[in-house]
């Protein structure tokens, strides 16, 4: 007999650590994820800036300008580093039995993985890819039925992107949204 795909997901779930709480204490702030593409469909590669776009020596508060990309030219985006200042904070407001939370239970957001997803700790567990599809935002983004957690507090972070410019110069940008080109899943440049 076959096993049903419902099984077979499961058994995934299972076999992926990132997918699984792990005891971990909370994240010291701020959190530095590394090599951070922090949407859906994030691409590194080809970008076009709509708009001109500074490039800084490093993502690091010490940073100095070194030049800007001009509107409508072309880099090539390296890596990111996505920094969390301060984690969201949401509160928990019918079972979810996947993590064995229940009303009243506070997670933190940390970093964003796009279409609800991210990265969370709970009660002294860690867990990368935390779905979050059952969150209602203070923005009113999210959750629109069925809803079990609702934001309490935004969190604060910054994305920064290593480019390099068509002239050979690498630096870094927090301006990622000013780029076409990052998004794989958006329309073609």
């Amino acid at each position: 007999m076959l096993p049903t795909l419902g099984y077979i997901l499961l058994l995934i779930a299972q076999v992926n650590p990132a997918l699984t709480p792990h005891k971990a204490a909370k994240p010291a702030l701020p959190k530095i994820d590394e090599n951070a593409c922090p949407f859906e469909g994030c691409q590194f590669g080809k970008w076009r800036a709509r708009e001109a776009v500074p490039i800084y020596s490093t993502w690091k508060s010490d940073r100095k300008v070194l030049s800007t990309v001009r509107q409508g030219e072309g880099v090539t985006a390296l890596t990111g580093v996505d920094i969390t200042f301060a984690p969201g904070e949401i509160e928990v407001t019918a079972p979810i039995a996947s993590y064995g939370l229940k009303p009243g239970d506070v997670v933190f957001a940390y970093q964003n993985l796009g279409e609800g997803f991210f990265n969370a700790w709970f009660k002294g567990y860690w867990v990368e890819d935390f779905d979050g599809s059952g969150v209602k935002y203070l923005n009113g983004s999210g959750c629109s039925r069925n809803c079990n957690a609702v934001e309490r507090k935004t969190g604060r972070s910054e994305w920064w992107v290593k480019v390099k410019t068509r002239n050979g110069l690498v630096g870094w940008t927090k301006d990622g949204e000013q780029f076409d080109g990052k998004d794989a899943l958006g329309p073609p440049d």
